[in-house]
């Protein structure tokens, strides 16, 4: 009679045990093989948060310019003066776009993105809705300036690879809008 592939015979159960204790080895090898490679694998992903979030960043789709003055600030570990520049960038291209270089920070962006009158319009403003996106992010781009960029030109503070990658990617979002924006 059979068991497990083995065939039953008087005395079959040491064969068994000794067919188990010599596949032992075998098996360890394979175990720590399998161990090597999801060590490996760990380590290609990025264990730490700070590889993860680097890793993140080089897969933005950055606005170009945006891109091109933060991007070495970032990956050389200058968080603060790669918002405070990408930032400052933001700035500035609202005022080409907007031809509005007489003003800057918050006031530029309320004058520039106002729903009444604006400079440069997101939408075609003929209804509610309209005016209310175009307020909202009259709010953001005002926040912008107020939030990321002012507290970094006025004091050293440090910003950790994870929020700088966040505060980045949202003022390259707002490049993008001011890009798709149409002047008044």
């Amino acid at each position: 009679m059979a068991r497990d592939g083995l065939v039953e015979r008087p005395g079959w159960w040491p064969d068994y045990q000794q067919f188990f204790a010599d596949g032992i080895p075998q098996t360890v090898k394979m175990l720590e093989g399998l161990v090597k490679t999801l060590d490996e694998k760990r380590a290609d992903l990025g264990h730490d948060t700070t590889t993860r979030v680097r890793a993140a960043f080089q897969g933005l789709d950055l606005h170009p310019r945006i891109g091109a003055v933060c991007a070495d600030l970032y990956r050389d570990g200058h968080y603060r003066n790669a918002v405070l520049d990408a930032s400052v960038a933001l700035v500035n291209f609202v005022k080409e776009k907007s031809r509005r270089h007489d003003l800057d920070g918050a006031k530029l962006m309320r004058e520039v993105f106002s729903p009444n009158a604006p400079i440069l319009a997101f939408n075609d403003l003929t209804d509610q809705t309209d005016r209310d996106e175009q307020e909202g992010m009259m709010h953001l781009f005002e926040g912008a300036v107020l939030a990321l960029r002012n507290p970094r030109a006025h004091a050293l503070s440090d910003d950790s690879p994870e929020l700088a990658l966040e505060y980045i990617a949202l003022l390259s979002l707002l490049a993008k809008r001011v890009e798709q924006a149409t002047r008044r």
